[in-house]
């Protein structure tokens, strides 16, 4: 059985192959799909096909070499956030930790609302050990995209095993499951199980509130200090 930290990883990972239009990429031959026309006119061929290798190379988690790809775009193509974010996400597997940073950082600078870059800073953040900023880093994501079920998740693992707030993390875990529908995760729904056992009774656990409601209510609230 993966460990919370493990299947953590995986997802916050494997599950962040950005495209230039903030969709995953996973196919054998990716496509770099053009969102960007408006401001930055037609991607080039140049473009197409060396974003393209590099997509190929983080699948096949050849990851010194992406990023190496990936500057020499960066370096010609500035403008473009994704990228940044797939060099962000290559030198995070190198646990290039604030070279991560700097090049996600790079990316929400071309794009303010590319809402997977906005949730993985938040990754990087906490690999970092900033997990108050992480926090609000991947609340702010879910403001961008309130139906991203991976950031929920991530924000239920960070609660739990980094804020040591089981309240919080409990509350994250079952919007993740809601969001799972009828594929809902057995491992979460045992560390639900055993968070219900750890948190006060009074205390309500279960989902009532949208995740909309949910983003503002924690928003509100006064930061946890359980950074370590």
């Amino acid at each position: 059985m993966l460990t919370r930290f493990v299947k953590f990883v995986r997802l916050a990972f494997l599950g962040s192959i950005l495209g230039l239009n903030g969709c995953s990429m996973f196919a054998p031959k990716p496509e770099v799909v053009d969102t960007q026309a408006d401001v930055l006119g037609p991607i080039s061929t140049e473009l197409q096909q060396s974003f393209g290798d590099a997509l190929v190379l983080l699948k096949e988690e050849e990851f010194a070499e992406a990023e190496m790809l990936l500057l020499d775009i960066t370096s010609k193509f500035p403008a473009y956030a994704g990228p940044w974010s797939n060099l962000s996400i290559a030198q995070s597997r190198q646990e290039k930790f604030d070279e991560a940073l700097t090049s996600i950082n790079s990316a929400l600078q071309q794009d303010q609302k590319f809402c997977q870059a906005l949730s993985f800073k938040g990754v990087v953040l906490r690999e970092l050990g900033q997990f108050i900023l992480a926090k609000e880093q991947y609340l702010a994501a879910l403001q961008c995209d309130p139906s991203d079920a991976l950031t929920i998740y991530n924000l239920g693992v960070l609660s739990d095993l980094y804020l040591h707030d089981n309240v919080a993390a409990l509350s994250y875990y079952q919007q993740y499951l809601v969001t799972q529908g009828e594929k809902e995760n057995d491992v979460v729904k045992s560390w639900v199980v055993d968070l219900k056992r750890r948190v006060p009774t009074e205390v309500p656990t279960e989902p009532n509130q949208s995740i909309d409601d949910a983003i503002e209510a924690d928003v509100s609230e006064p930061q946890l200090a359980g950074e370590e």
